[in-house]
Parts: C-alpha cells; sequence; structure tokens
C-alpha cells in the first residue's frame, strides 16, 4: 500500500484548537468585521451624509484597540507556529482591509494543519520503520559480526 499525503488537511473542530488559535480567530471575525463596518458603512455615512458619528467611535476602536490587539495576536501565532515572514505581513495588513482578515485567518489555519498533517504522516513513517527495524534479526549490509551473539573471550587474551 502506498502512502500518499492528503492533498486537503483535515477538518479540525474549533473546540479542539489550542487557545492561540481559538484567539486568533476570535479576534481575525471582529477586526475584520469592525473594518468591514466602518469602510463600507461609517465612512460613506461620514462623507453622504455628513453623519460622523459611527465613523469616529467606530474609527477609534478599531485603530486603537481592535487592530494593535489584532497584530499582536498575528505575531505571536506567526512566531509560535513558525510561519514565513511574507505569510505573517500579510496575516498583520489583513485588519485593515473589509473581508481580508477572516478569509487570511482562514488560509493560514489551512497552512497549519496541512504542515501538523504532513509532520504526523512523517512520524508515523519513521514509526513503522522502526518496528520493522525491531523486529527484523540483522540490518542488511551491516557486518555479520554487529548482528551475531557476542561470545565469551578467555581471559588471558
Amino acid at each position: 500500500m502506498t502512502d500518499i499525503a492528503p492533498s486537503a488537511p483535515p477538518r479540525v473542530a474549533f473546540a479542539s484548537r489550542p487557545l492561540l488559535i481559538k484567539i486568533y480567530l476570535v479576534m481575525a471575525w471582529i477586526t475584520g468585521t469592525a473594518i468591514t463596518v466602518l469602510e463600507l458603512v461609517a465612512l460613506p455615512l461620514k462623507w453622504w451624509a455628513h453623519s460622523p458619528g459611527l465613523g469616529n467611535g467606530l474609527g477609534l476602536v478599531h485603530g486603537m484597540g481592535l487592530y494593535p490587539v489584532y497584530v499582536v495576536v498575528c505575531l505571536v501565532v506567526a512566531f509560535g507556529y513558525r510561519v514565513s515572514i511574507p505569510h505573517m505581513a500579510v496575516m498583520a495588513l489583513a485588519g485593515l482591509l473589509p473581508f481580508a482578515s477572516p478569509a487570511v485567518a482562514h488560509w493560514t489555519l489551512r497552512h497549519i494543519d496541512k504542515r501538523d498533517a504532513e509532520k504526523a504522516a512523517k512520524a508515523a513513517a519513521r514509526a513503522r520503520t522502526k518496528t520493522k527495524r525491531a523486529g527484523r534479526p540483522g540490518i542488511p549490509g551491516q557486518a555479520a559480526a554487529d548482528s551475531a551473539e557476542p561470545q565469551d573471550v578467555p581471559a588471558g587474551s
């Protein structure tokens, strides 16, 4: 039977994910929703209806509260799960575009899950080869003296 790595990572339930990933997902959705409402609702109200109230309040909440926390969480996730620097930059900048941070969070989780599945497959393959080698009397290519039982040597030699 051949071992072929799955092309799509296995689905992992939200409840079974580590706390750091849960925080990242929640922050991505909150930040993404806030910037979407800010750019698609509040700013047009400010420009066309001359009603700056929602834009001022939500802009302050997003700019001084949500986005800095989101960037810190992105950095912690990126360093904790060894994500590349360009990927880390995309993660952090996604909080500035409507609809982007939840999409990038989904992309990041697929990347992390795929890498974890590959690591698990490699570990399972190593474990299988290790158990196969342990069951053999000798490994091909190894000297016969290494696989033979130790013999008693006279003390005077």
